[in-house]
């Protein structure tokens, strides 16, 4: 960029003139800073062997299978008012009525013995 060469007097002009020459001079140390580094990339990527031969197992992460039950009908043998089964779950059992209920429901209290057969 060529540019004429400002007056004696012109210190503003005379300051940017310096300025572009500086950022000039900037940028095209940065443009050979980066094709070295991108030269220095491509020998490193040179030096990576890909394994196709082995068919590696891609990483999974893995979760568990949840399998809801159906709901079931159930007795209890006993009144229980206001259970809480899980988190924010909140029964009230009268006994002899029947009830259908969730899986896990009728599985916890049969395991504490509540359920009528």
């Amino acid at each position: 960029m060529t540019t004429a060469r400002k007056p004696a007097g012109d210190l503003t002009g005379r300051q940017a003139e310096k300025l572009a020459q500086a950022r000039d001079a900037e940028a095209k140390e940065r443009a050979k800073s980066m094709a070295t580094a991108t030269i220095v990339a491509e020998s490193e990527k040179s030096d990576v062997v890909v394994d196709l031969v082995e068919n590696p197992k891609p990483e999974v992460e893995e979760q568990p299978v949840v399998v809801e039950e159906a709901p079931r009908e159930i007795r209890v043998n006993a009144n229980l008012t206001d259970v809480v089964i899980g988190q924010g779950n909140y029964f009230t059992f009268e006994v002899g009525v029947p009830y259908r209920v969730p899986a896990f429901v009728a599985n916890h209290l049969e395991e504490k013995g509540l359920v009528w057969h």
